[in-house]
């Protein structure tokens, strides 16, 4: 493989990933305000889909990764591809967690305790979080 080509997102990373928090000194205003435009956006058209479709149609938008798109672009642009690809590849994983919150949540409220429902979709959505970065990452 070249240099210039790109890895699959399915290739094993060289670097684990890691929480630098002296990097948050590098965030500029200019790419919050494209995160916050991004989300705001996307809320809105979340909300009008509601209106007009119903909660249920307009609730699938509320799961989609609202500043993603933004904060893909702005990565790919101040590191590279690959560290948005990281990104990206984390996000993935974060929406099937969120998706399996969605179902615990869908199946067990309504039918037991609005607090035990909760804690169920809640530690549901850590356990395939985790289960998908040791596997991703760990193998």
């Amino acid at each position: 493989m070249s240099e210039r080509e790109e890895a699959p997102i399915t290739a094993r990373l060289a670097q684990r990933p890691s929480l630098k928090l002296a990097k948050l000194r590098d965030v500029r205003p200019r790419d919050l305000g494209y995160r916050f435009i991004a989300g705001a956006v996307t809320s809105i058209v979340a909300g009008v889909v509601t209106l007009v479709f119903g909660a249920r149609v307009g609730g699938a938008f509320l799961a989609f990764p609202a500043i993603l798109g933004a904060s893909l672009t702005l990565i790919e642009e101040q590191e590279d591809a690959a560290e948005a690809r990281e990104d990206a590849r984390g996000a993935v994983l974060g929406g099937i967690a969120l998706t399996a919150f969605a179902a615990i949540g869908a199946v067990t409220f309504g039918h037991l305790a609005g607090a035990v429902a909760l804690v169920l979709a809640t530690v549901t959505w850590l356990v395939v979080a985790l289960l998908g970065y040791a596997l991703v990452w760990f193998r």
